[in-house]
């Protein structure tokens, strides 16, 4: 896994800030993802996941009043065969220590960088980031890639969400009650997710999902009509495809 920093600066400076990690544990269900590993939909089709790559940005901790410590910037994570799947670095920071109702963050790029010139920004971000379509659209925020293993063999899918209209906003938070309690102590210490990479799969309204046995839906980029529909699903199933670990 590689994750590029850039611009992560803390919102709200403190000197008693504190070191903290936010780690990231894929999962398929509530089993640990492993990549080479066959897993199957609700809808019985079995599958394989081979790469995972997306954006992070807009990083806040919610205080107990609601007041939000925010990181600028953003990261790009990367998950790939050979590679760890569990309690995954993918952020470094520094928050003002105590306690936390929660964190939100959205999984992509922020309107105000997703159009700029990809030739003049570095990493993440960049026409080599291997993460970038076109001016108009921007960059893919979330790119999931595998097999699907369908009767006549191995056949390729793509997931690529991006555009603004598909920023996915992902709150870990509860002001309410105390259901969540994040503690950040002095020392500083870290903050683990799960991410339910099948949640993608999981079917929408009427009953649709990601048909791989349908060869146009094996490249799902909600940039054509055809596509769009289906990609909206799988953006409303990912919203809660988060949890906090710990």
């Amino acid at each position: 896994m590689k994750a590029w920093l850039f611009l992560l600066t803390l919102g709200l400076a403190g000197a008693l800030a504190a070191p903290v990690e936010l780690k990231i544990n894929l999962r398929v269900g509530d089993q640990p993802l492993q990549f080479g590993q066959t897993y199957q939909t609700p809808q019985g089709q079995r599958y394989q996941i081979e790469l995972l790559r997306f954006y992070i940005s807009e990083v806040a901790l919610v205080r107990p009043d609601g007041r939000e410590v925010r990181a600028d910037g953003l990261v790009l994570a990367e998950f790939k065969r050979e590679a760890p799947t569990q309690g995954v670095s993918v952020i470094k920071m520094d928050v003002p220590a105590g306690q936390y109702r929660g964190i939100r963050f959205n999984v992509g790029v922020p309107r105000e960088l997703n159009h700029l010139d990809a030739g003049t920004q570095q990493m993440p971000l960049g026409v080599n980031s291997g993460m970038y379509w076109a001016w108009n659209p921007g960059y893919i925020f979330y790119r999931l890639e595998g097999v699907a293993l369908l009767p006549e063999g191995k056949q390729k899918w793509i997931i690529h969400m991006g555009t603004d209209a598909f920023r996915i906003p992902v709150r870990l938070q509860d002001l309410q009650t105390r259901r969540v309690q994040i503690n950040i102590p002095p020392a500083g210490g870290s903050i683990t997710l799960n991410l339910d990479v099948a949640r993608a799969f999981q079917p929408g309204p009427g009953g649709a999902f990601v048909d791989w046995r349908k060869q146009s839906l094996r490249q799902l980029h909600g940039l054509s009509p055809e596509t769009s529909l289906l990609m909206s699903v799988v953006y409303f199933n990912m919203q809660t495809a988060f949890s906090l670990a710990n």
